[in-house]
């Protein structure tokens, strides 16, 4: 995969779930060593809602 692509890639959550659930059903990794990964998806998610909850702020004040 492009370097590029790599980097674009590093936005999405599947990535790091992917990663994540690897890690605890292949290799059974514990809490400790699947932290980054679940860092990651709780950033992603806390974005993703922020930018919602703004949008829907801005939907219902214009009503």
């Amino acid at each position: 995969m492009p370097p590029a692509v790599q980097i674009v890639m590093l936005a999405a959550p599947t990535t790091h779930f992917v990663n994540l659930a690897q890690a605890v059903l292949f290799r059974g990794a514990d809490l400790s060593v699947v932290w980054p990964q679940l860092l990651a998806n709780l950033g992603i998610a806390a974005a993703f809602f922020l930018v919602a909850w703004a949008r829907f702020r801005r939907t219902v004040t214009l009503s």
